[in-house]
């Protein structure tokens, strides 16, 4: 039961982060700080007004699909990214290309009202797919947790779901639809192993990169 637990707190397939942060807290909404053509920056915020995640997003999509677009300017007036797809008619899944911890900003304790120094992030590639469309990826999404919500360590199922960045696994072979097909099986690669192996040496750099865009914007502010 505790594994099973474990790897339902961040769901891959159509679940959604907010399905597992409204079993806990209660109804959730967003608050916006900021959404433009390249960032969306967010708290996820229970009925209290209390952070329970802050999500930094660095949108990759393409501008030029008009639903998608449409899709995005709902997000940008207040809806969540997950339930602005699913109520479109999309499946969601999640590649995870790192989890890690990090030092709080004095400005993010105070969001999460809470002394810890430390929290758990999650960088994923939100990946989106409609029956009779290709699978794409609408953004790189970090998701810090309020230390309330997770404990600031990396457990097992997390280094079990971390992956290789698209890029990377592209590089080597693989398609997004290759992608999307084994998030939805349980996101094997074990006949694969190689290739998967080589994607993660490429992938490192890219990583590390986005590690420290994430902490540069944190330090911003």
């Amino acid at each position: 039961m505790i594994e099973k637990l474990q790897v339902e707190h961040f769901p891959l397939i159509d679940r959604l982060h907010t399905d597992v942060l409204e079993e806990k807290y209660g109804k959730v909404h967003a608050e916006i700080l900021r959404h433009d053509d390249q960032i969306r920056e967010i708290h996820i915020c229970d009925q209290e007004g209390i952070s329970r995640t802050y999500a930094l997003t660095f949108l990759t999509f393409d501008s030029k699909d008009e639903e998608v677009t449409k899709i995005n300017e709902e997000i940008k007036n207040g809806e969540l990214i997950g339930q602005a797809f699913k109520k479109y008619g999309y499946s969601i899944r999640k590649n995870v290309v790192t989890v890690y911890t990090l030092n709080l900003p004095e400005w993010l304790k105070n969001e999460f009202r809470v002394v810890d120094d430390k929290a758990k992030a999650r960088l994923s590639e939100f990946y989106a797919k409609k029956e009779g469309k290709e699978p794409f990826i609408y953004g790189v999404v970090t998701e810090i947790y309020s230390p309330d919500f997770r404990p600031a360590e990396v457990n097992d199922i997390d280094v079990q779901q971390d992956n290789p960045t698209t890029n990377a696994l592209e590089k080597v072979g693989f398609t997004k639809e290759n992608i999307w097909d084994r998030l939805g099986s349980g996101n094997e690669w074990l006949d694969e192993k190689d290739k998967f192996a080589k994607a993660q040496e490429l992938a490192s750099t890219e990583e590390l990169n986005l590690e420290d865009r994430v902490r540069r914007f944190l330090d911003s502010k």
